[in-house]
């Protein structure tokens, strides 16, 4: 496999400085909660206050680079070919905008981008955020449409004109004009028709695609993910995970001692997730 370009820190270094700073952090919240008991003389314990916010913000910014380094370079570089990871860049709006999986809003924040190959075929991914803010008023109202990761997958050949499916809990969903008159299609599995809605411009082309074999992993991605979405249009295929108040990239605890197997479970298994999908096209023709 191909390596990436990884900063000089090794990913033990990484982890022994994550370490440092997540007990930073534990040390930090207890300087704010000492803090607060200050308030009853407002210009120490506002100045305290103050103080330990910023501190916990830096600490948390330089975590999220830790992270990366200690649990997610390594990994990408041992599963996949020609790896490109920029955790600081995402997809471009106008990019997912053109998918039209989701609602867009008018804020969009995208992260964590990775490029690469598998088994020949290429492959983006990236954190999405969509989110509808209404700015006329004082409510401070807003809807998210999506928070999740996106990937898309460009294969060597046409796979169907435009095949689109949503598990029941997918709201939000985004259709152009001439995707709307598509027909719902039913296929032969009744529990599958239960969790999913089917969508195409040629029916055929949805029994093509989504055979019995692809239900089955599509059913096992819904039971993982809170909601999913799938569009297959020409050689491209867009799969939309939606987990709000989730990065798979980032550390979920920030205090307290790592576990360094559950980490590294987590990036191992949505790296798997990857994988097991790109295999599933490719052995389509085998499956029909």
């Amino acid at each position: 496999m191909n390596g990436v370009n990884t900063e000089v820190r090794t990913s033990n270094e990484a982890i022994t400085k994550l370490q440092e700073k997540r007990n930073a952090v534990g040390k930090t919240i207890i300087f704010l909660a000492v803090g607060a008991i200050f308030l009853v003389i407002p210009p120490v314990g506002i100045a305290i206050l103050l103080f330990g916010c910023w501190r916990v913000q830096k600490l948390r910014k330089e975590m999220k680079g830790l992270y990366k380094d200690a649990f997610v370079r390594e990994p990408l570089a041992n599963n996949f070919d020609n790896v490109v990871y920029e955790p600081d860049n995402g997809f471009p709006e106008e990019n997912v905008k053109n998918y039209q999986i989701f609602q867009m809003g008018n804020w969009y924040h995208s992260e964590d981008f990775i490029r690469a190959t598998y088994r020949g075929v290429y492959f983006e991914v990236a954190e999405v955020k969509a989110i509808d803010v209404d700015k006329s008023s004082d409510s401070n109202y807003s809807q998210t449409f999506f928070e999740g990761r996106m990937l898309a997958f460009s294969f060597p050949n046409k796979l169907v004109t435009c095949v689109s499916a949503f598990s029941k809990k997918f709201k939000y969903r985004a259709m152009s004009k001439s995707e709307a008159k598509d027909t719902k299609v039913e296929l032969e599995s009744i529990a599958f028709n239960n969790a999913f809605d089917v969508y195409s411009h040629v029916q055929t082309d949805a029994f093509y695609l989504i055979t019995p074999p692809f239900m089955e992993r599509l059913q096992v991605l819904a039971g993982k993910y809170e909601s999913i979405a799938m569009k297959v249009f020409g050689n491209t295929v867009v799969l939309a995970f939606n987990e709000p108040g989730k990065n798979v990239f980032d550390a979920e605890i920030e205090v307290g001692k790592l576990d360094l197997d559950k980490e590294m479970a987590k990036v191992q298994g949505e790296i798997d997730d990857i994988k097991m999908f790109i295999t599933m096209i490719l052995n389509l023709r085998t499956n029909v």
